[in-house]
Order: C-alpha cells, then structure tokens, then sequence
C-alpha cells in the first residue's frame, strides 16, 4: 500500500512475530530452530513487511547519526510500510519497533523517529533535552516537557526536531518532538518545550549477530507449507480453467516468485511482460535477462511512446486520474493477447492482499474487466512482502538469479519510473533519464492552469484532487476544445459506431437514422451527447487499444496510430465505456 493517507487499513492478518530465543523474526507460531513459541510483534496496520536490504540499513544509519550521534543496527531489520503523508517504514529488530524512518516532502530528507528502548541503546550525544526532576514523574505519567522543566537542551535543535529526553542522571524517559530550538527552551518560562510521543524507562542492549540464513531456517517449514498450498492452486486453476496459461512478468519480485512457484509446479510457462514505454532500463533489462536465462518464451508488447503524445491532451497523470494505466498498460495488454491468446488466457499474476484495499477484495482468481478474455490469478494473494522474499532468498541459490537491482537501491516496489503513485523518497533515489522531459511538462501545465512551484516539485502534481491533509488548495479547470476540419474522414469511420453510415452532404451524415451535421460545433436530429462524445473520440483517439478489448466482434483494429472500426461492427457502443479519451475528459 502507497501512503496515500493517514488512516489505518487492515488488509489481512498480521503475520510478524519473533523468537525471542534466537532473537529472529518468524512467520509463524513456533520457531523452526529452537522449536520454542514465538511472540506477536506489535506494529501498524497493514503490515506488509520486509527485509532491509544493506542500502536501507545504511540510509537508516546515516539519518540516526545526523540527528543524535550514535547509530546501532543489526544486518536483520524488518521494515513496515506505514500510512503516511509519503514514505515511512516501521524499523524493527529485537522483537519490536525501534522507531520509524520517516521522508519529509517539505525538507526532501529522511528523519527518525525512535521509541524509548532504541533511544536507551544508542545514547544521543545530540538532539536530546536533559528535563528536571521535578518533571520526570509528570513526563513518566503522560505529560508534555514544559520550558521551565528543561535544565540543558543539546545547541543544535530546531523547532520541529525529533528530541530525546533524559533525565538528570541521564536515563531516557521519552522521545518526541521540539516546540521550540534549543535557546528557547533553555531561557523560556512558560509553554511547551518538547510533545511527548512515546514515554517510560526501557532498555534491551541486544544486537544479533544473526544472518539472513537462520531467518531462511527458523521459517523453512513455513515457506514450505505456502509453496506446497501455491502450487496446489496452481494445478487446480490450470486445470479448471481449460485455458492456456501464461506468466503475467513486471520485473518485480512478486511476479518473480509467482515465475518460480509455476516452475516448482512443474510448468515452463511464457512470461509476457508490457513495456509501458516508462520502465526503468533496469527492468526491461531484467525481464529479457530472467526469459533467456530460464530458457522461457517471452512475448513482449510495447507501448512506444503513447504516454508522450497523450500527456499534452491528458495532462499529467495522478492518484485520482490514471489515465496513463489504460493507454500504457490495458491498451498494450489487450494487443497482446489478441495476437498471441485470441481464445482468451489464464495469466498468473503477483498480486497480493497486502498490497491495497482493491487487491484485499479481488480474490485470487478474478476476469479482468478491462482487458476480454484474460483471467487473472494469484497463488500468492495472502503472502506478505516478507514471504516473498524469504522464498526468493531460497530460489537464488537453486537458480544463481537474483531480483531486480532497483530493490537494493531504496525502492520497495517496482513500477513506472514517473508513477503517481510512488512516493517522493523513490523519485529522490534514482531519478530517469527523462525526468527533466517530464519536469517541463510539469511546468507548462502548471503555467497554463496558474499552479505554483510547490505543485510541480513538491510532489502535488500527483492529485486532481487536492488530498484532505494538504493546507493548499490546487484547482484544475480544463476545457478542451478540438477541431473538425481536417479530421472528417476519420470522424466518419467512427461514426460506424452508432450505426451505418451514409454521408449526405459536406460534413453532412446520417448514421443509424441520426442526422449529424459537423459545423463549427456538432449538431444533430437526436442523441446529440452520444454522438458528440463519438466525434470527440474520433479526433483524439491515441490508438492505445482499450476499445478494442470490449469489441465483441472483433471490428476494431489500429491504423495510423488511431483505432479503425470496421464493417462488423454491430453499434453495441461497448467500445465507449471505457475510452480514456471519454473517461478522462
């Protein structure tokens, strides 16, 4: 789940636990080393966890030693996506959450903030306040550090900081956030120093020398069991669906495990892989590296650049206006199978609960409704990030392949290099090659629509619809307005969609027993809305296939970069519902 909001959503069941006696996290009930019970571990909804790779280790290092001093960190760390306004992980080792590491869109830096325990390990020697006695009790109760209670605050703190807070005899009995700079606290006498988030005296001076092979072996019997239920479903599915089957294949790794589960159940299955014309040169590199070396048919579609010549007329995509997913991804994804899968296709895809509301209420087996004839499932629908990955921590050593690099590099999904739905931080990890083409882009519709500098590279251009935790407000007006002279022969070939075709006159039409007349604005004897929205279609078609996908019929094919609808066609308007161009208007 991307952190689109600040609500909690329960996706599935919590799956993390640990056992305390091997200090190690554990999928399960009973640790597979020691055999001994494991704990819950208490973390934020929805919980889809994962491993921390060395660079996310590092980046975590780095922060905490920028704002206190000292940094301690085992190689086995579990990070939690959390809601949130962007990025923020949940960092936990030692059986609980150590703080979390947090990116600030405003400031464009990462900051951590830490629960009391962690706080008692690294000892700051910065970004601590020293309270007074008298305030430590009150504090220890719930209270916030009022000024007249702070008897020494570390020179470098800004209002707004992450703050530890000692007491005299430098024991930490809280953690949370200045009110005030350090000068302020020292010399005020009246109003609040520091807001306490988390209070107590606790301390856990462990730090496992544990590797990620014990993680592989207290959770072996656990990824076993998942495997062995995968691969049931995976013959169940093939043989109840009585389609040929494929490999949906991004290049990430929940579609490389759902790769991995068909091989363990005994299938070499084509993988096809959709280039949106946006994947980073890493994943497309990938994805031809995983069919050579696995010896698979991989059956490409590619979107070209459809997503420059559509982003003048759309504008550019966000949360709330994904156009860019129908005209790069649906569209191509409909090509494909209607050259290659014309009876239809049961695709294996690696989607999962975990991963959004929408996927939790999916199921594992669904149609999709925008693409005909292709059934998706999923073997991995309830397995959390950290399955996945214990599962391909094993396969890497039977098959000497590894993931896409980008997951060692910061990002913790993998997806089109400008997606809205990404959150700051990835943008700031490894910008595009392109991105400065995409920055103007940005920039000219900001100065068409009056936006400030904060909507293009603060990350707002990523909503329509300013979301409800944004102070500002961003209003997006568009008229477009498009011209008939010069596109009448292809007007006419769509109005096939309404019905037969006979042309009266210049720019004169009756079709299905409709009078159309394309002046200046269109006119018609009745249906005037429809058949605006088909001469509106016509002139802006970006031939990115998704009409195709709802013909029944088979009528419409792409010529001259445009969709052509032929003489089968039957006047369903089936072809409309769906049309970006009309959807997205």
């Amino acid at each position: 789940m991307r952190n689109a909001c600040a609500s909690v959503i329960y996706l599935g069941k919590i799956e993390l636990r640990w056992c305390q006696n091997c200090n190690l996290p554990v999928l399960g009930k009973t640790c597979g080393i020691c055999n001994s019970d494991t704990e819950e571990v208490k973390l934020t909804p929805p919980g889809d966890i994962r491993p921390a790779f060395p660079f996310d280790i590092e980046l975590c290092r780095e922060t905490i030693e920028k704002q206190f001093g000292n940094a301690i960190l085992p190689d086995i760390v579990i990070l939690n996506d959390v809601p949130s306004i962007d990025r923020m992980d949940e960092v936990i080792f030692n059986g609980k959450v150590a703080g979390a590491l947090q990116y600030d869109m405003e400031e464009k830096k990462f900051r951590f903030i830490p629960r009391v325990w962690f706080a008692s390990v690294i000892k700051p020697s910065r970004g601590f306040v020293v309270a007074d006695e008298g305030a430590v009790l009150p504090i220890l109760n719930g209270s916030n550090l009022l000024a007249p209670g702070v008897i020494d605050a570390s020179p470098e703190i800004k209002r707004g900081n992450e703050v530890v807070v000692y007491s005299p005899d430098r024991e930490v009995i809280g953690v949370g956030k200045a009110y005030m700079d350090s000068r302020e606290m020292e010399k005020g006498k009246h109003g609040m120093a520091v807001k306490i988030r988390w209070k107590g005296i606790e301390k856990d001076e462990r730090i496992s020398n544990a590797t990620w092979d014990d993680v592989l072996r207290a959770n072996e019997n656990i990824i076993a069991s998942r495997v062995n239920k995968a691969v049931d479903f995976i013959h169940r599915t093939i043989r109840e669906s009585g389609l040929p089957h494929a490999v949906s294949f991004s290049g990430g790794k929940d579609s490389l495990a759902t790769l991995f589960l068909m091989l363990d159940a005994g299938y070499k299955p084509p993988i096809f892989f959709i280039n949106t014309g946006l994947e980073f040169e890493e994943t497309v590199r990938y994805v031809r590296e995983i069919a050579e070396k696995l010896s698979l048919e991989l059956i490409e579609e590619d979107a070209g650049d459809i997503f420059w010549k559509a982003i003048d007329f759309f504008g550019p995509p966000a949360r709330d206006y994904r156009w860019c997913c129908k005209t790069c991804k649906l569209g191509p994804t409909t090509r494909l199978i209607r050259k290659n899968f014309p009876e239809g296709v049961l695709s294996f895809i690696g989607q999962r609960r975990y991963e959004s509301e929408q996927r939790a209420k999916k199921g594992s087996i669904w149609k999709n409704p925008w693409v005909e004839g292709q059934v998706g499932a999923s073997p991995i629908q309830n397995w959390t990030a950290l399955h996945i990955w214990l599962y391909l921590f094993k396969k890497q050593r039977e098959y000497k392949l590894k993931w896409n690099e980008l997951y060692e590099h910061g990002f913790s999904r993998i997806g089109c290099w400008l997606c809205p739905a990404s959150d700051m931080a990835e943008f700031e990890f490894r910008k595009h090659k392109d991105w400065k083409k995409f920055e103007e882009k940005l920039k000219n519709f900001a100065s068409k629509h009056n936006l400030d500098e904060r909507w293009v590279y603060g990350g707002m251009w990523r909503w329509r619809h300013t979301p409800n935790w944004d102070d500002g407000k961003y209003e997006i007006k568009e008229e477009r307005k498009y011209t008939i002279k010069g596109n009448e022969s292809t007007i006419e070939n769509f109005l096939k969609i309404i019905g037969e075709v006979n042309k009266l006159g210049d720019r004169e039409y009756e079709a299905g027993g409709i009078k159309i007349w394309l002046g200046e604005e269109v006119k018609s004897s009745d249906r005037e809305g429809l058949v605006r929205d088909v001469v509106y279609k016509a002139i802006n078609c970006m031939g990115c296939g998704i009409c195709m996908a709802k013909c029944s019929r088979n009528a419409i094919s792409i010529k001259g970069g445009k969709a052509h609808i032929g003489d089968d066609c039957v006047h369903c308007l089936k072809c409309m519902e769906e049309c970006p161009v009309i959807v997205f208007r």
